[in-house]
């Protein structure tokens, strides 16, 4: 992968935001000058429009946010319509997700873009076909990740899981970003809310860690190396080739 630079976006586990995440990740690159290209390896869970065509909200949003005109089966190669881990999706249409096709689609990548940010599915451990999880395709690409971690009630625990496994699979972690799944108003339900990046700091002190707002494109680095300053900073010295 000397040729293309790549940074492969996972979770603490689904719904955390890992979409809303990457998008704001190729908006901080197209700000630096850098058109990143984008992939999501495999899809599953669409949603039909008003003539019963299927299209996956992820994949679209993906391409909205991508500077490059590439054709739809570039962004995302596989797609399965049951919202289900997607070898369980390919199962229920009678298909089996392409192993090969999985880290051969950032091949196809290299003739469009010098950068590449992955969306992974699910968590680490999430399937993506039969035989590999998001895991195994992230040691395949020896890629740096970012885990996408949701501001809630357990995030502690899940995220020092996850980054217990990356680590021990030689996994280089960019960084956790705390991302704001909720409007400010659900503090009062969760009083773990404005307490969690403090726990997150003090229980993981060796990497980096972003805070992402409830609905906001930006990102605010907490902790990171002194000579990163800005959330721009930070993405542009991650993905130097």
């Amino acid at each position: 992968m000397s040729s293309l630079k790549t940074l492969l976006v996972t979770g603490t586990d689904t719904g955390v935001g890992k979409t809303w995440i990457t998008t704001t990740l190729l908006d901080l690159l197209a700000t630096a000058g850098i058109h990143s290209g984008v992939l999501k390896p495999v899809c599953s869970g669409a949603e039909f429009d008003a003539s019963g065509n299927p299209h996956w909200p992820d994949v679209d949003a993906l391409a909205r946010h991508c500077r490059l005109d590439v054709p739809g089966e570039l962004i995302c190669p596989q797609r399965f319509l049951a919202p289900l881990a997607p070898n369980v999706a390919a199962r229920e249409e009678g298909r089996r997700v392409d192993d090969a096709m999985l880290s051969g689609a950032v091949d196809r990548w290299k003739q469009h873009a010098s950068h590449l940010v992955i969306e992974g599915a699910g968590g680490l451990y999430c399937p993506l076909s039969d035989d590999s999880t998001v895991l195994d395709l992230a040691c395949r690409l020896k890629t740096p990740i970012v885990i996408v971690a949701g501001n809630r009630l357990g995030v502690i625990s899940h995220t020092r899981l996850t980054v217990q496994v990356a680590q021990q699979h030689g996994l280089q972690i960019a960084a956790i970003i705390l991302n704001e799944i909720a409007p400010p108003e659900h503090e009062k339900a969760d009083p773990s809310l404005p307490r969690n990046a403090a726990q997150l700091m003090a229980w993981i002190p060796e990497i980096p860690l972003l805070h992402c707002q409830w609905n906001q494109r930006t990102l605010t680095v907490l902790r990171a190396p002194a000579v990163i300053r800005s959330s721009t900073d930070w993405v542009v010295d991650v993905m130097q080739p």
